[in-house]
C-alpha cells in the first residue's frame, strides 16, 4: 500500500485509487464485464471481490466472470462474458463473429464460440460451443475478443443464413468493403467445411451471377403468368444518352423493365449512368420498371402485379 501525504495532512491510499482506476477503465472497455483473473492481476484479493458480489456492485456472469450491476446487459456484453468465461482458446465464428465485426446489427440468438477438439466444457445457457480447432493465422483479436478472420467469418455466417438472407448479408458485406477475392480465397482453402455448398453459390452471385438469374427468373415469372410480347435485351438509340440494350422491353406499349442483380455492383458511377439512362426513357415516352433478384426470389408475385399494372395504364387511353 502506498500513502502520500497532502498539504492538508490527509493521508490518500494512491495504490488503492490506482488500482480503481485500472478497474473502471478495463470494465468500461470490456462492456462491463471482467474475468475474476483480470480482477486479482488488477490486485483484488479474492476477498475483495467476494465483497463486491455480497454488496450488489458487482455480479457473477458465468464461470470466472464478474459483471459491474450499473452497466447494462447488452449482445456485446453477452459475448464478451462467454468469451471470457472459456479463456485462451476460444475463438468467436459464424454470425456471432459478423456481429462483432459490425457486418450485422442483428445480434445473435446463441453466441457461436469454437474451441479445441478434446477439450471439455461444461455447457452455457446460450451458448452453442463448437469442437474445432481453429488455427492462430486464421483469427485475429478484435476489441479484445478472438473472433475469425472477416472472409471465414462472411461464408460461415453467409451458410448458415440459407440462401436468401445468406444473400443479403453477403451483398452488405461486400459493400460494407469485404474483398470478393478474399472470399473466393478462403472458399477454395476450406472447400469441405460445412456449407461449402452454399457458400459457392452465394461466391456465384457475387461475382455477377444474380443479374443473369435474375433475368432467367424474370421471364419464367412472365411466361407463367401468361404475359408475352415482351423482347429481351432490345436494342434502342435514345436522345441525349446514345445506344442502350433495355433488359426486357414492351415495345408496342413502352414499357420497359430494368433488372438488377445485388446492390454491391450498384457503384456510384454505374448509379449515375443508369440515372442518365432512365431518364432519356422517360423522355422518350417509356414507362421504367426496376426489379432485382432479390424481389424476383422472394415476391415474384409484386413484379408481376408490377408490370400488369405498368401495362394496362399504358394501354388506356390519353385524358390530353
Amino acid at each position: 500500500m502506498w500513502i502520500r501525504s497532502t498539504p492538508a495532512g490527509v493521508q490518500v491510499d494512491v495504490g488503492s485509487r490506482v488500482r480503481e482506476d485500472r478497474l473502471r477503465a478495463l470494465i468500461r472497455s470490456q462492456d462491463g464485464v471482467l474475468s475474476t483473473r483480470q480482477a486479482t492481476d488488477v490486485g483484488m484479493s479474492r476477498a475483495e471481490i467476494a465483497t463486491r458480489v455480497r454488496s450488489g456492485e458487482w455480479t457473477r456472469d458465468g464461470s470466472g466472470v464478474l459483471r459491474a450491476t450499473d452497466h447494462p446487459v447488452t449482445p456485446r456484453s453477452r459475448i464478451r462474458a462467454a468469451m471470457l468465461s472459456l479463456g485462451e482458446g476460444a475463438t468467436l465464428v459464424g454470425r456471432s463473429a459478423a456481429f462483432w465485426w459490425h457486418l450485422t446489427d442483428v445480434p445473435p440468438a446463441e453466441i457461436e464460440i469454437a474451441v479445441a477438439h478434446g477439450r471439455r466444457v461444461r455447457a452455457r445457457p446460450g451458448v452453442r460451443l463448437l469442437h474445432r480447432g481453429v488455427p492462430p493465422g486464421e483469427w485475429v483479436v478484435v476489441d479484445g475478443v478472438a473472433v475469425t478472420k472477416k472472409p471465414a467469418t462472411v461464408l460461415a455466417a453467409g451458410a448458415s443464413l440459407g440462401l436468401l438472407l445468406g444473400a443479403r448479408f453477403m451483398d452488405q458485406a461486400l459493400q460494407a468493403g469485404v474483398d470478393l477475392d478474399a472470399l473466393r480465397r478462403e472458399h477454395l482453402r476450406n472447400a469441405g467445411r460445412h456449407g461449402a455448398t452454399l457458400a459457392s453459390r452465394l461466391l456465384v452471385l457475387a461475382g455477377g451471377g444474380a443479374r443473369s438469374e435474375a433475368e432467367r427468373t424474370a421471364h419464367r415469372a412472365l411466361r407463367a403468368a401468361g404475359i408475352g410480347g415482351w423482347h429481351a435485351n432490345h436494342e434502342v438509340w435514345l436522345r441525349g444518352y446514345g445506344q442502350a440494350f433495355l433488359d426486357l422491353a414492351f415495345t408496342g406499349c413502352r414499357v420497359v423493365v430494368e433488372i438488377d442483380g445485388w446492390a454491391y455492383h450498384r457503384s456510384l458511377r454505374a448509379f449515375v449512368r443508369d440515372a442518365r439512362r432512365q431518364n432519356a426513357l422517360v423522355l422518350e415516352g417509356w414507362v421504367v420498371i426496376r426489379t432485382n433478384w432479390f424481389e424476383l426470389q422472394e415476391t415474384p408475385e409484386v413484379f408481376v402485379a408490377n408490370v400488369r399494372d405498368a401495362l394496362a395504364a399504358q394501354a388506356r387511353p390519353s385524358k390530353i
